[in-house]
């Protein structure tokens, strides 16, 4: 069985306007689930379970507080010793959300599944949607992890390519997991192999 490829970040700003632009023409749902995954760096798996009031709790406090599902379910981690990640509720984020939660009730899903408001959409769903994105605009490998992965690219970028600051905002236990999960390492051999074609004539 081949191995499946990883998730790769978004990495052009272009890319990710022309994504929010195609999900919003088709689903205001989808569109406000890849904005909250690429302003937050939620985990598909606890972004899809997020309710009204969380939300509503996030805008009056200004910041998520993001208890992650891969580290409360950890049996190596005592649940005492969990701190959640903090987050910022961006201004344009916070608009859109103020706009999208209007007339919902606080024990709605934020992403409800077509077969009702007490279900929410799955991350495999998540991922079929932002793939059929993807392909649109000719990008690969582009799943429900996409989304946190653009979001930590995004601020190596901005950051000065501040690795040790995205580390710390993804809650990672080291600068190598960080590398490992934004495909620094693979960018780089990639960037050196191909510096090898110098050494080769085609014609």
């Amino acid at each position: 069985m081949a191995k499946k490829k990883p998730a790769n970040p978004i990495k052009e700003k272009e890319a990710v306007l022309d994504i929010q632009d195609y999900l919003k023409l088709k689903c205001e749902r989808n569109y406000m689930l890849f904005v909250i995954g690429i302003a937050t760096g939620y985990r598909a798996g606890d972004l899809v379970k997020l309710k009204v009031r969380d939300i509503k709790g996030a805008l009056e406090n200004g910041y998520f507080e993001i208890l992650e599902g891969k580290k409360a379910n950890s049996k190596n981690i005592r649940k005492e010793n969990i701190k959640p990640r903090i987050v910022k509720v961006i201004h344009n984020l916070e608009v859109l959300l103020r706009k999208y939660i209007k007339n919902k009730k606080d024990y709605e899903y934020l992403f409800t599944s077509r077969k009702g408001k007490n279900k929410h959409i799955t991350v495999d769903q998540v991922t079929r949607i932002l793939k059929d994105a993807g392909d649109e605009f000719g990008l690969k490998n582009i799943t429900a992890h996409s989304m946190r992965k653009t979001y930590a690219y995004s601020i190596y970028e901005q950051s000065g390519y501040n690795i040790t600051l995205v580390k710390d905002m993804l809650g990672h236990r080291s600068i190598e997991e960080t590398r490992r999960y934004i495909g620094l390492d693979k960018e780089t051999y990639d960037k050196y192999s191909d510096s090898l074609n110098s050494l080769i004539r085609v014609s």
